[in-house]
């Protein structure tokens, strides 16, 4: 209300009125003593001198002490620390000029209006519990502002448990101010959310986990859907110690309920992420011929047809591999197709593999995570270089079986072609002088990759003995 007023009543009109109130206070307490001798109008002047000192004082000391002292505090609204004590040093400066200039001593006003006291004390019951549970939250901060909390109660009277979720907008005297996920303001009653169990979803360490579960057929593989939707889940931004996972959680209606885990830094974050796991579940599972159960059964697949890869996409690979071309039909029949749904994880760093893949169609990102709060606190892909058709990765965990050293996530939707190791196998020990050419490319992708000069001999040595071992060369 005093905000409205401020900005409806220009800056002139408010310094007149504040001059004509100095004037006034100036008149009451110097002019009017002086024109009567009447008893009651020098008390009034010497009560209005008084709260006009005392009314200044506690100005300048909020202004010098209280405010710095608590702008940085962020739980609830800034002010209401300040104004819980400026209200006390309020009273102490009614109770001192009551007692030195009206000569009212503070027990004698307690002891005659307790009849009082106990009548409006009954009539603000509510007023004051939320005044006082306001004090308590603010006094132990469970959450600060800008944090989303999880409340779970008796919020709105009625005889059941209810569960409110919102990001912490202000906190008052008597309520707290929730602004949910909609864009809605709900206001709570203090006295509810002392009452209440409130989850703090940014606190300690602003990582809670998240789960999301889909029903799917059993089936004697359903490892290999565990192993493909765990892969796809790569694509949620994640920490390196923090990765999603899938596990069979449970039975349901004749399936198998699928849960999956991942980590979330705040609760928008935390609901982005299930969105798209929910998606890629969705995506990836009949892609690979797991039907999804509902309450009829298992769900009809849609047919897709396989495209064998032609000879086109395996010469360019031959070519840019530096082999020869009459590989290109041993390892033709080692070349698997994929699709990729948006945002699917195709490798992980860190991850174990043993196959090169190239780019058919679509744009890839190798990415890395990372912090952010904007549009909203959470973990966020920060791409390092983009992949497009006709470009290929994965040679080091091909050639040496090393671990994968990036992570790889689907911008569009793609294909991309997988060539195992196994492809290379008969026709690297039918040929083993070729290996230099494959080491060669390995020191060439590091030099592009790194932008450093060329690797010593020792390097290319070292990748030489491994390619040999892991192919069985030795």
């Amino acid at each position: 209300m005093f905000r409205d007023l401020r900005e409806k009543v220009s800056a002139p009109r408010r310094i007149l009125a504040w001059a004509l109130l100095g004037v006034l206070l100036v008149v009451g307490s110097f002019v009017l003593p002086r024109m009567t001798s009447l008893p009651a109008a020098h008390l009034a002047a010497d009560v209005i001198l008084w709260s006009t000192v005392a009314y200044g004082a506690i100005r300048l000391l909020s202004f010098l002490l209280l405010d710095p002292l608590l702008s940085h505090r962020k739980t609830a609204t800034p002010g209401f620390a300040r104004d819980l004590l400026v209200v006390a040093l309020y009273l102490v400066a009614a109770g001192g000029i009551l007692r030195q200039v009206m000569q009212v001593g503070l027990g004698q006003l307690l002891g005659t209006g307790a009849i009082a006291a106990a009548v409006v004390g009954l009539s603000l019951q509510e007023v004051l519990g939320n005044l006082f549970a306001g004090i308590s939250l603010h006094l132990d901060p469970a959450f600060m502002e800008g944090d989303w909390v999880e409340i779970t109660g008796n919020l709105r009277g009625g005889p059941g448990r209810e569960t409110l979720i919102g990001q912490v907008e202000a906190m008052t005297w008597r309520t707290v101010q929730l602004r949910t996920e909609n864009g809605d303001m709900d206001i709570l009653p203090n006295r509810i959310i002392a009452q209440a169990v409130v989850t703090n979803l940014y606190v300690p360490s602003g990582l809670h986990r998240r789960t999301a579960k889909v029903l799917v057929e059993p089936r004697p593989d359903l490892h290999v859907g565990l192993e493909t939707l765990t892969r796809a889940l790569a694509g949620l931004p994640h920490l390196p110690q923090h990765r999603p996972e899938v596990v069979v959680h449970s039975s349901d209606m004749g399936g198998a309920v699928l849960e999956m885990r991942f980590w979330a830094l705040g609760f928008r974050h935390g609901r982005q992420a299930t969105f798209q796991a929910n998606r890629l579940a969705a995506t990836v599972l009949p892609r690979e011929g797991f039907r999804l159960m509902g309450p009829h059964g298992p769900t009809p697949l849609v047919a897709y047809p396989e495209q064998v890869p032609g000879a086109s996409p395996m010469g360019k690979i031959i070519s840019e591999l530096g082999l020869p071309e009459h590989w290109a039909e041993d390892l033709r029949p080692y070349l698997r197709r994929q699709r990729l749904a948006p945002g699917e994880g195709v490798i992980r760093e860190g991850d174990p593999g043993n196959s090169l893949f190239a780019v058919h169609r679509g744009i890839l990102q190798v990415v890395h995570p990372e912090e952010r709060q904007d549009p909203y606190t959470g973990l966020f892909w920060r791409p390092l270089a983009q992949l497009g058709p006709g470009q290929w990765f994965g040679e080091a965990s091909l050639l040496t079986g090393a671990p994968r050293n990036a992570t790889i996530v689907a911008l569009t939707e793609a294909e991309v072609l997988e060539l195992p190791k196994e492809a290379f196998e008969a026709s690297l020990k039918r040929e083993p002088e070729l290996l230099d050419r494959l080491v060669d490319l390995m020191v060439r992708r590091e030099h592009e990759a790194a932008e450093v000069p060329a690797s010593k001999e020792g390097r290319r040595t070292q990748w030489a003995r491994q390619v040999r071992a892991w192919f069985g060369l030795n």
